[in-house]
């Protein structure tokens, strides 16, 4: 019954989005005593869509970092260079409008046919302005590159800069893009299914003091793990346990003996396992003096690292695969990450996708 209550309580909530978002902030989706950073925010969209008569724009408000997005019209040609940014459009039901993407925006399916706009994974201001977008949306990291965004302002593109690095941000964010496009209804419908999700899953779960490494890239590539002000950091709060590196902020390079100096209790990878039996001479299949070797990825790869053998997280063997779509990107999946979170920490089994 209680748990009944709270959820009813948060849809009230999100229903209220609709008429005061800009108003007010959300409340912090995680217990404000856990002892960890909160990942309260208070963004909200600026004036939303105002009359012509007001301002002389259809669209008003404020950008996530700041700058003013003001349009005649709601945007027909869209250009989106971050994955998060592209799924909550398509989830909005305005993916008709991205004519653009970059080669990491990869789902849903749809925009399997959407032209890339990027040369060697970097976004191309060229390859931009051919699509001839009417808005440019892009992530902070995005609006980091100065030559892009000199480009795009120089040819009279509005952009628009999204920065979700936490869960109240990512309802801000979906708002924010709802405002834009002329979808403000399927806005608050997302951000009312998220947050009485995120309350029934909070109703399932306690505090621990376990910690829980990410690691993004394999050991052969060079570590790089998550630290705060990430979108995993806050769904791993909102589980009740610690990011292992909860401590520095943003996507990080780390080395083995960090990683093996603060002994995690448990290893969420983003590296599928994928074992193959390589032979050293492809051309020698028949000669019996060939060597084959046995090449291990993933949750296989890290359970075998002979300097990680007295690690808490492998002798206990809570080391699991998660795609990192679901759990690093500030997304309208993000339900779908914390089912697979919750999996590997409270039940210790890997999740099923």
């Amino acid at each position: 019954m209680k748990n009944r209550s709270l959820c009813m309580l948060f849809a009230v909530l999100a229903l209220s989005l609709a008429f005061g978002m800009a108003a007010c902030a959300l409340p912090s989706p995680v217990p404000a005593d856990d002892g960890s950073g909160s990942v309260a925010s208070d963004f909200a969209p600026g004036s939303g869509t105002t009359s012509s008569s007001s301002s002389g724009y259809l669209v008003d408000t404020t950008d996530m970092v700041g700058n003013t997005i003001r349009l005649s019209a709601y945007p027909e040609r869209i250009v989106v260079l971050d994955p998060a940014d592209c799924e909550i459009l398509f989830a909005l039901g305005a993916g008709d409008s991205v004519v653009g993407r970059t080669a990491i925006c990869d789902y849903p399916s749809e925009t399997n046919v959407i032209p890339f706009v990027t040369v060697n994974n970097k976004s191309d201001s060229d390859l931009i302005l051919l699509r001839e977008p009417q808005l440019v949306v892009m992530s902070a990291d995005d609006a980091a590159d100065a030559d892009l965004v000199n480009a795009l302002n120089s040819s009279g593109i509005p952009m628009l800069v999204t920065n979700a690095t936490d869960v109240n941000n990512l309802y801000g964010a979906i708002n924010l893009l709802g405002t834009v496009t002329n979808h403000t209804a399927e806005a608050n419908a997302l951000v009312s299914q998220l947050i009485t999700g995120i309350a029934e899953m909070q109703a399932k779960v306690s505090q621990n003091s376990e910690t829980v490494y990410i690691e993004l890239s394999p050991l052969e590539d060079g570590l790089t793990t998550d630290g705060a002000g990430t979108i995993f950091n806050a769904l791993v709060t909102l589980l009740g346990f610690h990011n292992e590196f909860e401590d520095q902020t943003g996507v990080l390079a780390v080395t083995q003996d960090q990683v093996i100096g603060r002994n995690p209790d448990f290893i969420i990878t983003t590296t599928k396992s994928s074992s193959a039996d390589q032979t050293e001479d492809a051309t020698a299949t028949d000669d019996p003096n060939a060597v084959t070797t046995t090449t291990l990825t993933g949750t296989e790869e890290i359970l075998a690292r002979a300097d990680w053998a007295e690690m808490t997280a492998i002798v206990n063997s809570r080391v699991y695969y998660i795609d990192a779509s679901l759990i690093t990107r500030a997304g309208p999946r993000i339900l779908e990450g914390l089912d697979a979170l919750y999996t590997a920490l409270y039940e210790e089994h890997a999740p099923t996708f």
